[in-house]
C-alpha cells in the first residue's frame, strides 16, 4: 500500500529560532491540509508537545537554548510513536550518524527544499498513522483474544459448577454450592444468597461482611427491589448475634459489589450479591458472568422443584396407600403426622389434631420411655436400629394386637432425639392364628401324651420278662421300639411346654437355688445314652460357685436339651464338658462338645422353632424336627439370661447361657411367665 493512500491530515511541530523559517515551513504545510503549530525555542517546544502529543516534530538542530538532539531526547521520552526530523545547515556524517541513533526520523540539510521537506512529511505521517493503525488493531485483537480467553474460562467454570450442582439434592445444598464457588473461583471477598420467600440470608464461608457492608448489603436489596420490608428482613438476618460478635468493629467498605436475580419460571425467589473490598474493577469484570451463574442456578432451582414435586407425590401417594400405619413424631415442637391406616388404627378422625397424650393413651406407652430405649438400641454396636414394641390396642371395642417399630427419622439427631417414625403393622390375624396354633399344638401333645407313656410303660414290662422270654431278636427289635418311643415322649413334651409357654398356661418360679445337683442329675440320667456312642462328659466348676435364681425343673430341661443335642451331632468317642465361669453378677455356664460344627450363618437361625440342619445325604442330620434349642432359649430367656454359641464347622460347638447370682439375704423370687 502507498504511504500517500494512508496519509490524513495530522499536527505537526514546527521548532527553529529563526522566525521566518518557522513561518515559511508553516504556511507551506498548512497548505497541504496539515495542523501545524511552531515554536522558537526547545523549552517552547517541549512544553507543546506535552501539551498536544503531536504526530511529527521539524526541530533545527542548533536552537538558541539547546540542541535540537535534546528536543529529541525530550520529545521521544513524552510521546514514543512522534516522528522527530531534524534540520540543519551544519551537517556532517557524524551528526546524521548520532541523530539516527537518538531516534531521529530524518535528517535534512540547509537549504532545504521545499519538495524534499513535503516528501519526508508525507512519509514521516504516514508512517506515524500507519503504526497508530498497526498498534490499534494489535490492541483489538489482543482484547479479542483476552475476551475469547474469559470466555472459555467462564465456560470451564460454569461447567464446574454445573456439574456439581447436578449432585445437589436440595435448595440449601445448591445455595452453598454457588456461595463457595463465588468466593473461590470469582474471588469475590464477600458472598449472599437473599431468599426472598423466606426473607434470609445465606453467607459464603469466610465471606462474613463488617457492620457498614451489611448496611451496604441491605441498602443494595432494597435499591433493587423498592420493598424496605425486604430490607429490613435482611438487616434481621444479618446482625444476628454471632455476626455481630465477630465483626462489630468492622467499618470497611465495599469498593464494588454485583447484584443479580435468580428466578424460577419467571418469578422473583432469591437475590445473588458479590462483592470486592479492594477491586474496583470487581463489578465490571464479573457481572456479566454473575448473570451467567444466576441462570445456571434458576436452572438448578426449577429442576429441583420438579424433582422435589415428583418425590412429594410418589411419597404422598406410598404413605397414603401403604398397608401399615405411619405416625411421624416431631417431638420438640409437639406435631405428630398420621397417615389413613394410623388414623384408622387409632380411631383419629380427620380433621383432629393429634396429641403426644393421645398417642400415648392410644398406644398405652410413654414417648420419654421409648426414647429412653431407642437411644440405648442407637448405641448398640450392632446393625439393629430399630425398638420393637407391641401393643393391644383393646379399646372402644377395639381387638387389635399391633407390633410397633420405632426409629429416629434419617437425619435426626441422637442427643436431641425429637424425630421419631413409628410404624404400626396389625398383627392381629397373625396373632389369633398362632394362638390356635399353640393351642392346637398344646391339643395334640397332651392326646398323644397319655398313649405315650402306656406304650412306655407296656415295653418295659416285656423287656422286663412280665410277658415271657424273648429271644435275642425279639428283645433286640423291642429295645428299638423302646428308643423311638423315648425320642416321641421327649417330642411330646418339648410341644407341650412350649404351647403352654405361647398360651400362657406355663410359667417359671425363680428360686435360690445351687444349680451343681441339677447338673448332677442330669449327667447321671444321659451317662448311659453317652455311653452307648462312646462318648464321656466331663464336669469343670469353680469350687466356690454362687447359688442362682433359677426354675429347677427348667434348668433341668436347659441342660438336657443342650447335652441331647451334643449327642446327636457328635461323631462316637468324643467328649462333652461342662464348664462356668462368674461375671458380675452373673454365671456363664457353657457346654463343649466335638461335634460336626454348626455353620456361622446359622448360628441365629438355630434357635428358630422347626428350624434344623438338613443334609439329604448325611443321616445324622435327619433327626428331630426343631424344637429343643428353641425351648432351650425360651426358658433361659424367662430367667433373664441370654444364650448364644460358639461354633466351628469340623471341630465342635460350644452353647453358654447365663444365669443370675443370688443374693445371700433372700430365699426366693418368683417371675411368672
Amino acid at each position: 500500500m502507498n504511504p500517500e493512500e494512508l496519509l490524513t491530515p495530522g499536527r505537526i511541530l514546527v521548532i527553529d529560532d529563526e522566525e521566518p523559517v518557522v513561518d515559511t515551513i508553516s504556511r507551506m504545510l498548512e497548505t497541504e491540509g496539515y495542523i501545524v503549530d511552531s515554536a522558537t525555542s526547545g523549552e517552547q517546544g517541549i512544553e507543546l508537545v506535552r501539551q498536544i502529543k503531536h504526530d511529527v516534530v521539524l526541530t533545527d538542530l542548533r536552537l538558541g537554548d539547546m540542541l535540537g538532539t535534546d528536543v529529541l531526547r525530550e520529545v521521544k521520552a513524552i510521546h514514543q510513536r512522534c516522528a522527530v526530523i531534524l534540520l540543519t545547515g551544519y551537517a556532517t556524517t557524524e551528526s546524521a550518524v548520532e541523530a539516527i541513533k537518538l531516534g531521529a526520523a530524518d535528517y535534512l540539510t540547509k537549504p532545504i527544499r521545499m519538495s524534499e521537506l513535503l516528501m519526508a512529511v508525507r512519509n514521516q505521517m504516514a508512517a506515524v498513522q500507519l503504526n497508530g493503525r498497526i498498534i490499534e488493531l494489535n490492541r483489538a485483537v489482543e482484547s479479542e483474544r483476552d475476551k475469547l480467553r474469559r470466555s472459555i474460562a467462564e465456560l470451564e467454570l460454569l461447567k464446574r459448577l454445573a456439574s456439581r450442582m447436578m449432585s445437589a439434592l436440595s435448595y440449601i445444598e445448591g445455595w452453598e454450592l454457588i456461595l463457595d464457588f463465588l468466593v473461590g473461583e470469582v474471588k469475590a471477598d464477600v458472598a449472599v444468597i437473599f431468599d426472598v420467600e423466606r426473607g434470609t440470608v445465606k453467607l459464603g464461608s469466610n465471606s462474613i461482611p463488617g457492620a457498614r457492608e451489611r448496611e451496604q448489603i441491605c441498602d443494595l436489596i432494597v435499591k433493587a427491589t423498592g420493598r424496605e420490608d425486604l430490607g429490613e428482613c435482611c438487616r434481621h438476618d444479618l446482625l444476628r448475634d454471632e455476626l455481630t460478635e465477630i465483626t462489630l468493629d468492622n467499618q470497611s467498605e465495599l469498593k464494588s459489589f454485583i447484584l443479580v436475580p435468580l428466578n424460577q419460571e419467571g418469578r422473583l425467589i432469591g437475590l445473588i450479591v458479590a462483592a470486592s473490598r479492594t477491586d474496583e474493577n470487581f463489578a465490571e469484570q464479573w457481572e456479566g458472568f454473575a448473570n451467567k451463574i444466576a441462570q445456571e442456578a434458576s436452572d438448578f432451582l426449577t429442576r429441583v422443584k420438579r424433582s422435589v414435586e415428583a418425590q412429594q407425590h410418589w411419597t404422598s401417594a406410598i404413605v397414603e396407600n401403604t398397608l401399615d400405619g405411619l405416625i411421624v413424631a416431631d417431638i420438640s415442637n409437639s406435631r405428630f403426622l398420621l397417615n389413613p391406616v394410623a388414623r384408622r388404627l387409632l380411631e383419629v378422625p380427620l380433621g383432629l389434631e393429634p396429641t403426644r397424650k393421645l398417642i400415648e393413651t392410644r398406644l398405652s406407652l410413654l414417648i420419654d420411655d421409648l426414647l429412653t430405649e431407642l437411644r440405648g438400641v442407637e448405641n448398640q454396636d450392632s446393625a439393629r436400629k430399630t425398638l420393637v414394641k407391641h401393643s393391644d390396642l383393646a379399646w372402644r371395642g377395639n381387638n387389635l394386637f399391633i407390633r410397633l417399630n420405632i426409629s429416629f427419622l434419617p437425619g435426626s439427631s441422637l442427643s436431641q432425639g425429637d424425630e421419631l417414625l413409628i410404624v404400626m403393622h396389625d398383627v392381629t390375624q397373625e396373632k389369633s392364628v398362632e394362638e390356635m396354633k399353640a393351642k392346637l399344638m398344646s391339643n395334640i401333645s397332651h392326646e398323644l401324651r397319655t398313649p405315650t407313656a402306656v406304650l412306655k410303660e407296656f415295653i418295659s414290662l416285656i423287656l422286663d420278662g412280665v410277658a415271657g422270654d424273648l429271644s435275642s431278636s425279639q428283645r433286640q427289635y423291642i429295645q428299638i421300639m423302646q428308643s423311638n418311643v423315648e425320642r416321641l415322649s421327649r417330642l411330646i413334651e418339648n410341644l407341650l411346654t412350649l404351647a403352654r409357654s405361647d398360651t400362657g398356661g406355663f410359667s417359671v418360679v425363680l428360686r435360690s437355688m445351687s444349680i451343681v445337683p441339677v447338673i448332677e442329675n442330669v449327667v447321671l440320667s444321659l451317662t448311659p445314652k453317652l455311653a452307648r456312642k462312646g462318648m464321656e462328659i466331663t464336669v469343670n466348676l469353680p469350687p466356690d460357685i454362687p447359688m442362682v435364681y433359677a426354675d429347677k425343673d427348667a434348668v433341668t430341661q436347659i441342660f438336657t436339651n443342650i447335652i441331647e443335642n451334643a449327642r446327636k451331632y457328635s461323631p462316637e468317642n468324643t467328649d462333652v464338658t461342662i464348664s462356668a465361669v462368674i461375671k458380675g453378677g452373673r454365671i456363664e455356664i457353657a457346654v463343649k462338645d466335638e461335634g460336626y460344627g454348626i455353620p456361622a450363618s446359622e448360628h441365629e437361625a438355630i434357635f428358630k422353632r422347626f428350624h434344623r440342619l438338613v443334609d439329604k445325604d448325611d443321616p445324622k442330620f435327619q433327626e428331630g424336627v426343631g424344637l429343643g434349642l428353641p425351648l432351650v432359649k425360651d426358658l433361659v430367656t424367662r430367667h433373664g439370661g441370654d444364650i448364644w454359641l460358639e461354633s466351628e464347622v469340623g471341630k465342635g460347638s460350644t452353647f453358654f447361657f447365663s444365669l443370675q447370682v443370688a443374693e445371700e439375704s433372700e430365699e426366693e423370687l418368683f417371675k411368672p411367665a
